[in-house]
């Protein structure tokens, strides 16, 4: 039986749902609320967010009630954004919803004795969209009452015009892109790291453009492929990237970005920048040098901007832990933000939409005046080396410990065993779900020692096979049931590999060959 919904519950859930339908919908990108309307005692007036928000997590003191929500939803993929109302009753404790397009589903969500109850406005009934995604994921908003919330997404841009650019330069940019992978024989996936980095690219602009910080130049330091540097310059933004080792992408990019990638070795005691126009410092999962940017920033007196991922100290060693209450990744961030307020930087957080689960960012516009060179001095101290404060950095050459390192023949094994097990949890071939610990359970000791010590465990491998598992909340792992190719297949990323379901589902692949990414 399923857990009982408190009124205080149900209103923080529809709190969350009505910021946040785009969770519930991947054809919508976000939630921009135009109109707040309250009618209380048969009079309506205008209203704000604010007050609707406070209704909704103080709804013992709100009356008898009505807000009524217009919004408009920004599309992903679809033609025009959609515009939707929503009807909020307190005292029926109901929540309707109904859209300008046919190609989302008007809904009515309610409470009713202790339980949560959802059907489609026009008939009533409860169509799968409703059953699978709308019911639980608000059952889960429900449940999280009383929690902390998280950083917003994109907080500090306006979301309508940032998803506009972001279109626009996904039309402008990625077919050349993709070309570009293809001529260099990439392995990794152009698709993630094209869309993310055009997104950054998105958001950097309108940041700069908001604030009115835009850069005379900026480094990228910890450049990789070059990527952002180069859909940077080619909107029209004076860069630098620099990298230890120059990427096979490079020499496929125009001349002038070609002539500001820089080889070199981002040594942070010795570093100078290329020109004295440089005022603006990116790091974008810069590794040993994400803690090291808002230290840079200070030395060079620019603003930064920090999208950090691996965890290092100062010293370029593996960062060691301050909280274990939390995430590491938290605890990183935690971190990289006390840095950056100690150089005295006012430092602002934010919340990308990007294909990365590294996607918290640390950006420093203005800075007082603090002294960092005896901030660095004492976190290096912590890792001394007899006399010498010493910073590690990393090497040109690097041992790669990824999937790709672990022999072909002993991932397929462990896809298609983890793959069984999946099927025989349920009845209708697809909708198996298990927990990452009952997996780990079946599997022997050997078998997780293997990808531990090459890919960093079970996690990343089903995370590589994506096309094959689908991660379904509360570590849960499922079968990613095929679907139509959509906008974002490709020539050069489809009919690479055998499709894994026409070789080893006992219903095969539910799709035609046109339709499938894989071959038939």
């Amino acid at each position: 039986m399923s857990a009982v919904i408190t009124e205080p519950q149900f209103f923080r859930g529809i709190d969350i749902l009505i910021k946040n339908y785009h969770a519930l919908n991947k054809q919508i990108f976000a939630v921009v609320i135009t109109k707040v309307e309250k009618q209380q005692n048969g009079t309506f007036s205008d209203s704000t967010e604010e007050e609707l928000e406070d209704s909704l997590l103080h709804y013992s003191d709100r009356g008898t009630c009505t807000f009524e929500i217009g919004y408009k939803l920004l599309t992903k993929k679809m033609r025009e954004n959609v515009i939707g109302t929503g009807i909020l009753d307190f005292d029926q404790k109901t929540y309707q919803c109904k859209f300008n397009s046919k190609e989302l589903e008007d809904f009515c969500v309610r409470l009713k004795d202790g339980e949560v109850e959802a059907s489609l406005l026009e008939t009533g009934s409860k169509s799968r969209w409703v059953q699978f995604v709308l019911i639980p994921k608000l059952l889960s908003w429900c449940q999280s009452y009383g929690e902390k919330g998280d950083i917003q997404s994109l907080g500090l841009v306006d979301l309508e015009k940032y998803n506009n650019l972001y279109k626009d330069l996904k039309k402008k940019h990625a077919q050349t892109l993709l070309e570009y992978w293809k001529q260099a024989n990439e392995s990794t996936d152009p698709l993630k790291f094209i869309y993310e980095d055009l997104a950054i690219a998105a958001y950097l602009i309108i940041l700069w453009s908001e604030t009115q910080t835009e850069p005379r130049a900026f480094a990228d330091l910890g450049c990789g492929n070059g990527l952002l540097v180069h859909i940077l310059i080619a909107e029209g933004y004076e860069g630098y990237g620099y990298d230890i080792r120059k990427r096979k992408l490079w020499s496929l990019y125009n001349e002038h970005t070609q002539s500001r990638l820089i080889e070199q070795a981002v040594e942070p005691k010795s570093f100078t920048l290329a020109s004295p126009h440089i005022d603006w410092l990116i790091g974008n999962h810069s590794d040993e040098l994400s803690p090291w940017l808002p230290v840079l920033a200070a030395r060079f007196n620019t603003k930064f901007f920090l999208l950090p991922c691996c965890a290092f100290e100062l010293s370029g060693l593996k960062f060691q832990r301050r909280n274990t209450g939390i995430s590491a990744y938290q605890d990183f961030y935690k971190y990289a933000t006390n840095l950056s307020k100690q150089c005295g930087f006012d430092t602002l957080q934010d919340r990308l939409k990007i294909p990365s689960t590294k996607r918290l960012a640390l950006i420093g516009l203005k800075r007082g005046a603090r002294d960092y060179e005896n901030i660095v001095k004492e976190e290096l101290e912590k890792f001394k080396t007899g006399d010498q404060l010493s910073v590690k950095i990393r090497q040109k050459e690097e041992t790669v410990r990824n999937c790709t390192q672990v022999e072909k023949s002993i991932i397929d094994s462990l896809v298609l065993k983890i793959f069984r097990l999946l099927l025989n949890d349920n009845e209708d071939n697809w909708s198996g779900r298990l927990s990452m610990r009952i997996i780990a359970q079946n599997l022997t000791r050997d078998e997780l020692k293997g990808i531990k010590s090459e890919c960093g465990g079970i996690k990343t491998l089903l995370r590589n096979k994506h096309e094959v598992f689908e991660f379904c909340g509360n570590d849960l792992i499922g079968i990613r049931k095929p679907k139509r190719s959509g906008v974002l297949s490709h020539k050069l990323t489809t009919k690479k590999r055998h499709c894994f379901f026409r070789l080893h589902h006992p219903l095969g692949c539910p799709l035609k060959d046109s339709d499938c990414s894989f071959i038939h």
